[in-house]
């Protein structure tokens, strides 16, 4: 299979582990079915967790060829819980068009009848409708850290643009699956987009949940991401994305936008003693009826 660029590599694996535990509130494990992603994003803090040098971040992949076969021993043998696909890579990157892995995954947690949470930027998560839909316990969504395209395309240049995510969190919700938006690292409202209409546009696709938090600008990404903007015409609108005041004064203001357009905003505080999300109201039932 080529890749979509010349300089992106593609190598598989076998592993003996599909699942971790989780640290994030709410949710007990990760499945991740790649290592790396092709999307490459400016802030993401894998790299850090990997401890790779930021450069080599989106110039390959790892498929994880048996993932899903040591996932089904394991749902066999743990405790059952919420299982999030995925927190260190896109499920839906296009090498998964190929190998399926995060679909043969869904299946099994299908069948084992486990809660599961899938986040991914690729509107290739629609070809899995007919999975998700099956499900008693779920959630779908996408991450949209801005709906400012052009923005989109100078710090996540690799990732499938806004309009095509927010199309697909509308199939998502007229197929009747709870949705949510990752508005993660949260990007400075730019091209006049308010507050207030990017509530009223998430609203206006159905999302009833979302969660936010600020550039995390450790292992190199604050940096990563000033020389991405250097010389750009958004560069003095992005820029204060590393502004911690700013982006507080920002966020307080689209949570109370979310609140008075029905969205159950959601926002992880770094400076928290207790590191967790703070809610402005209940959290959203994530529960199917069952067929």
């Amino acid at each position: 299979m080529p890749s979509p660029r010349e300089s992106f590599s593609i190598r598989e694996t076998t592993v003996r582990q599909a699942l971790r535990p989780d640290p994030l509130l709410g949710i007990d494990y990760s499945f991740n079915p790649y290592v790396g992603c092709y999307h490459g994003c400016a802030f993401c803090y894998v790299p850090r967790l990997l401890q790779i040098d930021r450069s080599e971040w989106g110039t390959s992949v790892v498929v994880k060829r048996n993932a899903a076969s040591v996932l089904a021993k394991e749902t066999r043998r743990l405790p059952k819980g919420l299982v999030a696909i995925s927190t260190a890579t896109d499920p839906y990157q296009f090498v998964e068009g190929k190998y399926r892995i995060t679909r043969h995954a869904l299946e099994v947690l299908l069948r084992a009848d486990w809660p599961v949470s899938v986040l991914s930027r690729s509107p290739l998560m629609l070809r899995d409708v007919d999975l998700f839909t099956r499900f008693r316990s779920i959630e779908v969504g996408m991450s949209v850290p801005t709906l400012d395209d052009q923005a989109r395309a100078l710090l996540e240049p690799w990732a499938p643009p806004i309009e095509g995510r927010l199309r697909c969190l509308r199939a998502l919700a007229d197929a009747g699956l709870p949705t949510f938006v990752g508005f993660a690292p949260a990007y400075p409202p730019t091209a006049g987009w308010t507050p207030e209409r990017i509530a009223d546009v998430f609203a206006s696709a159905g999302v009833k949940k979302m969660f936010s938090r600020v550039l995390d600008p450790r292992w190199g990404a604050r940096d990563a991401m000033l020389a991405r903007l250097a010389g750009s015409p958004l560069e003095g609108e992005l820029r204060p994305i590393s502004d911690i005041a700013y982006m507080d004064r920002f966020l307080d203001a689209l949570a109370d936008a979310c609140d008075a357009s029905g969205v159950d905003f959601r926002r992880w505080r770094d400076d928290s003693a207790r590191n967790e999300f703070t809610a402005r109201h209940a959290r959203a039932s994530t529960v199917l009826p069952a067929e």
